[in-house]
Order: structure tokens, then sequence, then C-alpha cells
């Protein structure tokens, strides 16, 4: 069992992987094939301190050379195995949200910043949120009938709200300006809110497309 992390122990300075398209939410998981050798040393290093490190997406429309969103979500690796050809297989956990204060020297490689928690401090507390996903999940049985994705729906409904709305962003084709206004949401019943309106988008576009193949 992942030991529960507490504020005061979140750390000064985080290394980030910044990745496009690729998001974790707090409480989430997120499987990983690290290769390239300035994120194996980024592994490396974690794993001798306090194994977190900062998953955030490239910003394609930030003024700044190798721009960033400005929120990501540190995370925690609650398990490795290297490879034979010296990868890392790694999953993480999503632990709490940060904002980026400023980026700092590079170390070997990868990126470090000081993030700023304050906003997030409830994402520490996320198991105690509770409310009702049967109106998202309606939709989502939708959009993997359209997508041709096999998973057993009834299945869905025995699976807790926070796991379903940590798993869609992984599953779903979204565009990655959309997988972050589901990472910035405050919590995770303003998250199904905002995939749910994202699934609407994307039924009412495919019933659109079908429309203009049929005339």
């Amino acid at each position: 069992m992942t030991k529960k992390i507490i504020y005061k122990e979140l750390p000064d300075i985080l290394p980030i992987f910044p990745l496009p398209g690729v998001i974790i939410l707090p409480n989430g998981n997120l499987p990983l094939n690290i290769f390239e050798p300035r994120y194996i040393s980024m592994v490396e290093d974690a794993l001798g301190k306090n194994r977190m490190i900062g998953m955030i997406q490239p910003n394609p429309g930030s003024k700044k050379d190798n721009g960033l969103y400005p929120i990501g979500c540190a995370s925690k690796i609650i398990s490795f195995s290297e490879t034979s050809d010296n990868r890392y297989l790694i999953e993480l956990k999503g632990i709490i949200r940060f904002k980026i204060f400023k980026e700092v020297d590079t170390i070997r490689g990868y990126r470090n910043i000081i993030p700023v928690w304050e906003s997030f401090k409830h994402d520490l507390n996320i198991n105690s949120e509770s409310f009702n996903i049967d109106s998202l999940l309606e939709l989502l049985k939708k959009y993997f009938n359209n997508n041709n994705i096999n998973v057993d729906s009834d299945e869905l409904y025995k699976v807790p709200a926070n796991q379903i709305i940590s798993a869609i962003p992984q599953i779903c084709s979204f565009q990655n300006n959309e997988k972050q206004a589901i990472l910035e949401a405050k919590t995770d019943k303003e998250r199904a809110e905002v995939i749910k309106s994202l699934l609407k988008m994307n039924l009412l576009d495919e019933s659109e497309n079908t429309t203009d193949t049929i005339n």
C-alpha cells in the first residue's frame, strides 16, 4: 500500500516530465515506458529521493520556447522494473496538482520546477468525495460503442466514480487542451461535468459526420 502523502512533506523542487496528450489525475494511475536517457536519469534520481515526478503537458500556444501548461499533477512511483535493454517500466499514482511558480536549473538533462501546492490541498483528501455518475456512464457507453472500444458496460457501474474519471482521459481520444480542462477542474464532480460535455460534443460530431456521409 502506498504511504499517504501529507501536505508538509511535499517537495520544494519537483522534476517534471512534459508529455503531450498525457495527464494523470489525483488518485489516478498511469503506466509509463521510460527510454530517453534524461528521463531514465530522472526516474533513478526520484527513486533515490521521494519517488515524486510532476506530469505536465507542453503548451503549443505558449509564447515561450518549450512552454508548458501552468498546471500539472505530481505523482509518485509506486512500482518499477528495469528491462534488459535498460528501459524503466514504471507505474505512477497521482497525488496532488501544482502550479508552476518558476523553472529552475536542469539536472542531468531533465527539467525541474518550484511548484505551488496551496490551491490544491483538497486533492490529498479526494477519496472523501462521493457522487452519482450514471448519466456520464450512459454517454461513455455510447462513446465506446461508436468507437469500437470493447468494454463490459455493466462492470463500469461497479467501479468507484473517481477511478472511472481517472481512466477516461487515457481511454478517450480527447484533444490535449480538452484533457487539460479535465485536469484543471476543481473536483472529481466538476471533472465529471467537463467529461460529459466533451463526450456530448464528440457524439454530436460523429452523428453529423454520419449524416454527411449518408447525404
